[in-house]
């Protein structure tokens, strides 16, 4: 165990500078919220979403993988000069891809917003759109070449500006021009090209200029069965907008939207930085004889990271919503728990694919996509209709379950991983017994549920830090870090 521990401590590093970053990212979108579900309409929200789907889809079709290919092949060569040539390589061939893909979709904005919105009033919105994704999709090459390269720092620093400028163009935007989604839309394309901006500059002073064939049709290969299996996830995580839109509403799908917006946070608090840092790590410790063991522990930290976390915004959501937004929008609170449990799911089910991407078994990667693409029309179809809002929650969950079993089962035989399955089932009912203790307190006044929910989550931590879910050494080592802060602090006191 001693030997895995440089590299863990490598990978904790960063992670925690990206997990600060999408901290970050995500106190912004909540200094956001306010502003849409009180100036913004439950249905114009729903709109915003179906925005984000077209970006989505959009965005599925034009990026072909070229951004993990970027990594991946990286690492591939040991001359700096062949390491920056397959940046520059693949930054060239995702602005020509994307640039011609927006050029040609273009042409027919109006009626996209027709087919899509059901009328031409946000024709105008699919043009922004269309043009953030530009400069979005090349600015996911250079964030690779940060993420190999461990600048951390420097990635969190361009999200940074990145934010605050949003922030600012949102807010003006939609409070002071009163321009609605397309003022959201507008302050998004600000805040993306100038990320653009930077990151391109950035990448050219470290890199230079190099394109070379020879680098970009093996990563287009490479690539190819992810553009295949992105069509199918696009398909999975997408057929319950619309079908919540054509056999329910546009209003029930802005409830719908808001409560993604905080099981995403699991995605983006824990997901995000876990796997920019991961992408890139478990490639470089492959060819060492514990990879499988520091992989095995990484899943382990990692549920008990995402089980603490989902809690937590399970606990207070409700009372945040309470307090920031219209009372239209509180109903998503009451969804939230179920649509926790999917992210939680998808955020495991990037660890379990180091088999299949490490031996170039792309392929599978396809497959796994049509599994989940036929699971979630089926049963987004049948649970829609059977049980409306609820059943499209657990559609996700039923979903995001086949999508890790199948992932690690296929994982396995490319790269055998023993986890502590014990262990991994403590962490969740652990977490499920908190959880069913607090629902005596979600219909009791703020200052009532709010005080008795945070006494309940330190207990929760405690008794999670005190159980089988961690290894003896590692309580240890947590007791001893505990006492080194209390008493630093009782010095500083």
């Amino acid at each position: 165990m001693a030997s895995e521990s440089a590299p863990l401590g490598r990978f904790f590093k960063h992670s925690s500078i990206y997990a600060f970053g999408n901290v970050l990212n995500r106190i912004a979108a909540l200094l956001l919220l306010p502003i849409y579900t009180n100036y913004l309409t439950v249905a114009e929200y729903g709109a915003l979403e179906l925005f984000y789907v077209i970006a989505a889809v959009v965005t599925g079709f034009l990026s072909v993988g070229i951004a993990h290919a970027t990594l991946r092949f990286y690492f591939e060569y040991d001359a700096e000069t062949d390491r920056n040539s397959v940046v520059t390589t693949n930054l060239t061939v995702s602005l020509l891809i994307s640039l011609a893909g927006v050029l040609l979709i273009g042409q027919w904005h109006e009626g996209l917003a027709q087919y899509v919105f059901g009328g031409p009033e946000y024709s105008r919105g699919v043009l922004i759109i269309l043009a953030t994704l530009v400069f979005e999709l090349s600015s996911q090459v250079s964030l690779a070449y940060l993420r190999a390269r461990e600048y951390s720092m420097l990635f969190v620093g361009i999200m940074l500006f990145k934010l605050i400028l949003q922030l600012a163009a949102n807010t003006y935007f939609v409070v002071f021009r009163d321009m609605g989604v397309e003022g959201v839309l507008a302050g998004n394309f600000l805040a993306v090209a100038f990320g653009w901006i930077c990151l391109t500059v950035f990448v050219l002073s470290k890199c230079g200029y190099r394109f070379e064939w020879g680098k970009a049709v093996p990563a287009l290969k490479y690539s190819f069965p992810f553009l295949l299996s992105t069509i199918t996830a696009l398909i999975s995580n997408y057929t319950d907008r619309f079908l919540i839109n054509s056999l329910l509403s546009l209003q029930i799908l802005g409830i719908y939207a808001l409560a993604l917006k905080f099981s995403e946070l699991l995605e983006s608090l824990i997901g995000e930085p876990f796997n920019r840092s991961y992408g890139a790590f478990r490639f470089s410790i492959m060819k060492e004889g514990n990879a499988a063991g520091i992989q095995a522990r990484i899943v382990r930290y990692l549920l008990i990271g995402l089980a603490a976390t989902g809690l937590g915004i399970v606990y207070f959501t409700k009372g945040l919503l309470t307090v920031m937004s219209d009372p239209s929008y509180w109903p998503a609170a009451a969804i939230l728990p179920i649509l926790m449990v999917a992210s939680l799911l998808k955020v495991l089910n990037y660890t379990f694919q180091t088999g299949i991407l490490y031996e170039k078994k792309t392929h599978h990667i396809f497959q796994i996509g049509l599994i989940a693409a036929i699971t979630s029309v089926a049963a987004n179809f049948l649970m829609i209709k059977w049980l409306g809002l609820m059943g499209a929650c657990l559609a996700q969950v039923l979903t995001a379950g086949v999508v890790l079993v199948v992932t690690n089962r296929i994982s396995q035989r490319y790269f055998r991983v023993r986890y502590d399955y014990r262990r991994l089932l403590v962490t969740a009912a652990i977490t499920v017994i908190f959880y069913l203790l607090s629902l005596p307190f979600v219909d009791q006044p703020v200052y009532v549920e709010f005080p008795a929910k945070a006494m309940l989550y330190v207990a929760f931590v405690l008794v999670m830090i005190f159980s089988s879910a961690l290894h003896t050494d590692e309580r240890t080592w947590l007791r001893s870090a505990l006492k080194r802060l209390v008493s630093r602090r009782g010095i500083k006191g």
